[in-house]
């Protein structure tokens, strides 16, 4: 329950409460006790008045003796130095350690960044890597098609070539012995001439048609002559087309082919470097872990500075203790030697 008002009084005997409970008898703990009542400069004022009075009491030479207060003394001095040197040096220890452990962290986070960042770019590069693979393999696929296509259509003109100039040779062995048996029928005419003079004439128009009919036929031939070795040339200009397509896609896919071999090889670098990102992150979760270790380590390290603190202030309190006691002691003897006198 909250109170009416604080005093000197109350504070001190909070204060008294709480060391001996062996707790720090700080401000927040003082106002806690004193059921959350008085504004914290005023129990600020108390307490320092209660320190100041403490500290009187151990300069009052009526009070004591000099061997005592010396002892006193030196006794608290050490205590102080004592517990001041191991607050230091903790202190002192706890903050290299925290300032070391921050910059550790610091650098461990910047690399984590780093190690990220190229892990994400080096897998990036694989999977453009992996598209263009598979992009050279449908490209490769269809070069070989077109090239299959190509031979086939190139098969298909040598057969059709082969079979004109068998027509060409056979148009000309006609035409050959056609000439022959012009010939021969011209020699014969010759020795007949003289035997066949009476019917030449009767025959004159019939061999003149005959002749028409065999030139009709020769322009024929030639003709069929002269187109098929117009067909020869066509079919020979495509087969040099054919033949040049043939080499360039002999070209493509032998570059396609190095392509590949280096898309490939990039892809097995990218995958070496992929195991070396996993080997330097199961690295930093280790570091993790050795950061979670020394965080509880300081955690303890401030609980027990904090117990420390809490017994200097229990020695403190016990020194003043036996001061006062060291105090009321002669007056308890005055008091006594009075009441025997009177």
């Amino acid at each position: 329950m909250a109170r009416g008002g604080v005093n000197k009084a109350l504070v001190s005997k909070a204060r008294e409460t709480l060391v001996s409970r062996g707790e720090n008898p700080s401000i927040d703990a003082i106002r806690v006790e004193l059921g959350n009542t008085g504004s914290k400069s005023t129990i600020h004022r108390y307490l320092r008045e209660i320190e100041e009075e403490a500290s009187a009491r151990l300069d009052d030479e009526a009070l004591l003796s000099q061997p005592i207060k010396e002892l006193i003394g030196r006794l608290a001095s050490a205590l102080k130095q004592e517990a001041q040197a191991a607050i230091d040096e903790s202190q002192s220890k706890h903050q290299h350690q925290v300032q070391s452990l921050t910059g550790r962290i610091q650098e461990l986070e910047h690399s984590l960044a780093a190690i990220n960042k190229t892990f994400s770019d080096k897998e990036h590069e694989l999977q453009s890597a992996l598209v263009d693979l598979k992009e050279s393999k449908v490209s490769e696929a269809a070069l070989k098609a077109k090239e299959a296509t190509a031979a086939q259509t190139e098969e298909k003109l040598r057969e059709l070539l082969a079979e004109k100039q068998t027509q060409i040779e056979s148009l000309e062995e006609k035409h050959r012995h056609s000439r022959e048996a012009m010939e021969h029928y011209r020699q014969s005419v010759k020795e007949q001439r003289d035997q066949d003079q009476r019917k030449h004439e009767q025959r004159s128009q019939q061999l003149q048609s005959e002749i028409r009919a065999l030139n009709q036929t020769l322009s024929v031939k030639q003709s069929d002559i002269t187109q098929l070795n117009k067909d020869n040339g066509r079919l020979a200009a495509e087969l040099g087309s054919i033949q040049k397509i043939a080499a360039k896609l002999e070209a493509e896919q032998r570059k396609l082919t190095a392509s590949l071999d280096s898309k490939t090889e990039e892809a097995n670098t990218l995958n070496t470097k992929l195991s070396e990102l996993k080997v330097q992150s199961d690295e930093l979760d280790q570091l993790k872990k050795l950061n979670e270790e020394l965080q509880a380590w300081k955690t303890e390290a401030s609980v027990s500075i904090g117990k420390l603190e809490a017994e200097i202030s229990i020695k403190t309190d016990m020194m003043n203790r036996l001061l006062e006691e060291k105090k009321t002691a002669p007056e308890a003897r005055q008091e006594k030697s009075a009441a025997k006198h009177g």
